[in-house]
């Protein structure tokens, strides 16, 4: 694949990605329905008949876990003709949706369902017309339609649906998900009901108006944050633990013993098989080669004749390869890391001999040692409990946090590390990405990384040092937004062996906890799996009202995928080059062009080191808050309350009047009523009240029909500091050099709220925001030159690029500061990429600058 066709494939991937996020906002998380007791039964009009004219049609999402299974799905109840819809799952390569009159039980079909259709996490779209004209039904499923003829329903009809078991049908009903029920009357769109609720046995149509009722009610989006219990048995204390992504089954390895545990049919099988040839060890680890269908399993404690270094290696035919690396140090706690592209097995880090690690080993299966490897970089300090996962290329990994300190000595104390590095494995270094605080509330990552690529984020099981419980982190990699998306796993980690491991079933759609919870001097330790669906909310976004944003116009998106598409397109060829460097901070460059510019400051200008942390909001690379005490309070904001937040907060420093109400409400609630904005308004400002309060003398205040925020002297906002330092640098002729460095350290965090760019009311705000800080760079850069200041032009160049893509000043001095470097091959291949972009959007090709190459 050829340079360009690469780039061309990468961004249909990416924009892709986007479509699909803005899709999957339209769909409800659904309601599961089980054949135990108490049933489910959702009846969509509470038991009142609606009146359907020539024709209803009835469409939604299924999801069916298992395909043994038998009972009702909907019934659609005209008193004269009422009409059935089951599912009957015979075997595994046999099941079907059947449909018939209940009038007339020989009139029917049987409709074949494939059966990579059927499992966790994978959806069905299911459209039935009942046609009173035509008499037909006609079934679609895949594009592909099935018709029942010589249906008889009067026209027009009256009827009730109910999903679920039904006594006039079949009492049985199978397990499943539904999710985006949509009505049609006669083609048209008429209800739609998303089922995306976490509580109560109401639902609510597309306007959030109330309409049917449910018994005995699960709400799925509740298994997307509360993790269920699906398996607990016994094992060795020191079992290693992996995932088989071939077969989608947990491996637990203990003393010549190998488990097996199938997470859809819960069920547990157990071999004995040679694995270790004494006992398992004390610092070792288990993990998957889905290349090469085998297990590798070692240990790297020598512990006086009980354990000493192993390596041992599983095949699935039950044979077992057991070497005897040399190890002096156990590195109890390190992380491990396995790349099937090449086949290597890195670990880093550790606890051992009274000293914590920072140094990378690479096992070496030709000579079945461990070599220590040397990369260059950034300094991860030594440390251990520490994790580390999957990175955005096959040769990359991620390294995040754990407990040591700079000199590696235990008898001088312990730090806790919240930061995150990327190593590359090919060039053999190590960068960091960013490092965060989370003041006196200390947690440990737990064993592995699980990275979301299409959201640009981690997931990680961390302990709380306080309750010893574990529950699921995400954090942001561009910009370190954390929050927690689950509840707490109990775990009594009092032994050095108990420990808990994190696994990604993308097949189907799962995360899986698996907790292994040993005890000194005892044989035996406790294994405890847990399964949470994808991908996980937070408790906030959990209890959070039904609003306008998760119950879209299901049925137009269709018409909209084009235009989506389009403008994805040109807008995404405007600022992918620069705004899209999720975590590895690097620009495309083929073998022959030199490395870039790093992005840190070359000429030794530190990141921010003494950011604000307390009674402080950031809008510069997305939105941030810490309260009074320094504790991070942004998973308080839920996307209604921030944008209600973030709009009293800059009207009230850009606009000293504040914002009115009628203004207010046409921004949040463009479609709502009068009546309907005024009662969500009122108990948004209620919740945004609440939370202000965790901020030391910031208020809400409401005078002269205006809103605004009261803030002292102390609160920091970080986009305040930046326009603060704009004024200052605006007015002088020459700017200074530390308010220069100040502005660009505070603006390489990012933009103003990038995740805003989908609101219309922000439109202006970016606009406005985007032209202050561009004449503002346009001024210094020429200064920069001036001083032959070369590296930080080129980082000052970059900035002003992510404002305005086509910048020609940036342009300008870019290159002419990298050739002034020695870097002209890289400076032409930065004018030749413009010059391509430029074509692509405008259709012209741009010509000026060709001199300075």
């Amino acid at each position: 694949m050829t340079k360009n066709s690469m780039q061309i494939h990468y961004r249909f991937l990416f924009i892709l990605n986007i479509f699909l996020s803005i899709f999957s906002m339209t769909e409800g998380a659904g309601l599961q329905f089980s054949k135990e007791v108490p049933q489910t039964c959702l009846n969509l009009f509470d038991g009142e008949k609606v009146t359907f004219s020539n024709s209803v049609t009835l469409s939604f999402d299924i999801s069916l876990p298992t395909n043994e299974a038998f009972g009702q799905i909907w019934v659609y109840e005209d008193s004269s003709q009422p009409f059935s819809f089951a599912y009957i799952g015979r075997d595994k390569n046999s099941s079907s949706f059947v449909i018939n009159g209940l009038s007339d039980k020989k009139n029917f079909i049987e409709i074949p369902i494939l059966p990579e259709e059927i499992g966790n996490g994978k959806w069905i779209h299911v459209e039935t017309k009942l046609d009173f004209q035509k008499k037909t039904a006609e079934v679609l499923i895949n594009n592909k339609s099935y018709i029942l003829n010589n249906i008889h329903i009067p026209n027009p009809s009256k009827a009730n649906i109910v999903f679920g078991p039904n006594r006039k049908s079949i009492l049985e009903v199978p397990n499943m998900i539904l999710k985006n029920i949509e009505i049609k009357n006669n083609d048209n769109p008429m209800f739609f009901f998303p089922l995306s609720e976490s509580k109560g046995n109401k639902i609510h149509e597309k306007n959030n108006k109330i309409f049917g009722s449910v018994e005995n009610p699960i709400w799925a989006i509740n298994k997307q944050y509360y993790w269920e219990k699906i398996g607990s048995f016994e094992s060795s204390p020191a079992a290693g633990i992996t995932f088989d992504s071939t077969r989608q089954q947990i491996i637990i390895i203990g003393d010549n013993r190998v488990q097996n545990f199938n997470p859809d049919t819960r069920q547990l099988s157990d071999t004995t098989q040679n694995t270790c040839d004494t006992q398992t060890g004390y610092s070792g680890e288990a993990i998957y080669n889905p290349v090469k269908d085998e297990t590798y399993f070692y240990n790297l404690a020598d512990l006086a004749g009980q354990t000493r270094p192993f390596f041992s290696i599983i095949h699935n035919d039950g044979n077992t390869e057991l070497y005897y690396p040399d190890f002096t140090n156990p590195l109890h706690h390190h992380a491990y890391f396995f790349n099937p592209q090449d086949q290597s097995l890195y670990i880093f880090g550790g606890y051992g001999n009274y000293k914590y690690s920072n140094k990378i080993f690479k096992y070496d299966f030709k000579e079945n040692q461990w070599r220590q490897e040397i990369f260059s970089g950034d300094t991860l300090f030594p440390r251990m409990h520490t994790v580390a996962g999957q990175g955005p290329a096959p040769d990359e990994f991620f390294i995040f946090g754990g407990v040591g300190n700079e000199t590696g000595k235990q008898e001088l104390g312990k730090d806790f590390f919240y930061d995150l590095y990327l190593v590359n494995t090919t060039r053999k270094t190590i960068r960091k990405l960013w490092s965060t605080d989370f003041g006196n509330h200390f947690f440990i990552p737990s064993r592995r990384i699980v990275f979301d690529y299409n959201n640009g984020c981690i997931y990680i099981l961390c302990i709380d040092r306080n309750t010893t419980n574990l529950s699921l982190h995400r954090f942001n990699i561009k910009n370190r937004e954390h929050a927690v998306v689950s509840n707490e796993i109990p775990l009594q980690a009092n032994c050095i062996l108990s420990s808990a491991y994190l696994f990604e079933d993308k097949k189907n759609n799962q995360l899986y906890a698996v907790v292994r919870q040993s005890e000194d001097n005892k044989p035996e330790s406790l294994i405890s799996i847990y399964s949470l669906n994808t991908p996980p909310v937070t408790l906030e976004e959990l209890q959070a009202e039904i609003s306008e944003s998760n119950i879209q116009l299901h049925w137009i998106l269709p018409a909209t995928v084009i235009i989506l598409i389009l403008l994805s397109v040109i807008f995404f060829r405007y600022r992918a080059r620069n705004k899209e460097k999720i975590s590895t901070g690097k620009e495309e460059h083929s073998e022959n062009e030199p490395e870039p510019a790093p992005e840190v400051f070359p000429t030794g200008v530190p990141e921010l080191k003494n950011e604000a942390k307390t009674n402080a909001v950031y809008l510069l690379g997305d939105f941030r808050a810490f309260d009074r005490k320094g504790m991070e309070i942004t998973h308080r904001f839920g996307p209604k309350i921030k944008q209600m937040f973030v709009l009293f907060l800059l009207y009230s420093k850009e606009q000293t009047e504040g914002i009115s109400t009628d203004r207010l409400s046409t921004f949040l609630w463009p479609d709502k009523t009068v009546t309907s904005a005024k009662n969500i308004r009122g108990v948004t400002i209620n919740h945004l009240r609440n939370i202000l309060t965790d901020f030391k003398n910031v208020e809400l205040i409401y005078e002269e029909g205006k809103w605004s925020i009261k803030y002292p002297e102390d609160f920091y906002c970080d986009y305040f500091e930046a326009r603060k330092i704009t004024r200052q640098i605006s007015s002088t002729e020459v700017p200074d050099s530390d308010s220069v460095q100040k502005l660009a350290q505070l603006l390489q965090k990012g933009s103003l709220l990038p995740s805003f760019v989908s609101y219309d009311w922000f439109d202006k705000i970016k606009i406005n925001h985007d032209e202050h800080f561009v004449k503002i760079i346009e001024k210094i850069l020429p200064v920069l030159a001036e001083r032959n200041n070369a590296r930080f032009t080129i980082i000052l160049s970059d900035i002003l690029f992510s404002f305005d893509r086509f910048n020609e000043t940036a342009l300008e001095y870019k290159i002419s500061s990298l050739k002034k470097l020695g870097k002209a091959e890289y400076a032409k291949a930065v004018y030749e990429r413009f010059q391509e972009e430029y074509k692509q959007l405008y259709g012209e090709t741009y010509k000026k600058n060709t001199e300075q190459l």
